[in-house]
């Protein structure tokens, strides 16, 4: 019985020591990173490498830490726009960061086919454009 009890209990610490950190906390890390990130001279190349490699670090807890916080799915999404908190690390303006945003908020599957239309669509107006150049010669 006493082992059942503590392997519960290793359990719950590793399930304590595994889970994001606070919002707010993983918020002013990686605002910190950023900070130092910007502050370095260009010549030091390792701690711009390690400031490089912390912010996608802390990106990623800042992005579990919503998760945890809002939820998971479109139910998350519209909690987190309910409650304004867009997030503070999209280093482009307000209009790009929207059109990320709903970049993000289409299904994995609806994107990679607007992907793939938009490539077939290029490559279509290409071939019709030398089949255009082609005709013209042909007949100069």
């Amino acid at each position: 019985m006493n082992l059942v009890v503590s392997r519960h209990a290793d359990e719950l610490l590793l399930e304590k020591m595994l889970a994001p950190p606070p919002l707010e906390q993983a918020r002013s890390s990686l605002e910190f990173w950023r900070q130092r990130r910007r502050r370095l001279p260009f010549f030091r190349l390792a701690e711009r490498r390690e400031a490089d490699e912390m912010i996608r670090r802390w990106r990623i807890r800042v992005e579990a830490a919503e998760r945890a916080r809002f939820g998971t799915g479109l139910y998350g999404r519209i909690r987190r726009l309910l409650v304004l908190e867009s997030p503070p690390y999209w280093p482009v303006g307000p209009k790009t960061a929207l059109v990320a945003f709903a970049w993000r908020m289409l299904p994995r599957r609806l994107a990679m086919i607007a992907v793939a239309a938009l490539g077939v669509m290029l490559i279509s107006l290409v071939a019709l454009g030398l089949g255009v150049a082609i005709l013209v010669l042909q007949v100069s």
